[in-house]
């Protein structure tokens, strides 16, 4: 008498659950709260907006930095514009 073929094992109940974004991971890791003010100014309209210009920004100037020729002025305007990036995405204080 020969045995019957074994089942096929069901995978549905071992189905990885969605895990949480990295930014929740690294959250929970460094003990940080939910509502962090830095971190909510990353979710509002306001700073995603900004942070759109701020890529229109580097894309034009990236096309001056390649449509000048001298390497000085692409280290200073790409420090210029570093600066300028990163004050534009500065949450305002209240």
């Amino acid at each position: 008498m020969q045995n019957p073929p074994p089942e096929p094992p069901d995978h549905s109940s071992n189905r990885p659950q969605s895990k949480p974004a990295v930014l929740d991971r690294i959250r929970r890791f460094y003990g940080l709260p939910i509502d962090y003010p830095e971190l909510n100014w990353t979710r509002t309209r306001l700073y995603r907006r900004r942070l759109e210009q701020v890529k229109s920004g580097w894309i034009i100037t990236g096309l001056i930095m390649l449509a000048s020729g001298s390497i000085e002025f692409i280290f200073l305007l790409g420090a210029f514009a570093g600066f300028l990036s990163l004050a534009f995405l500065d949450p305002e204080q209240e």
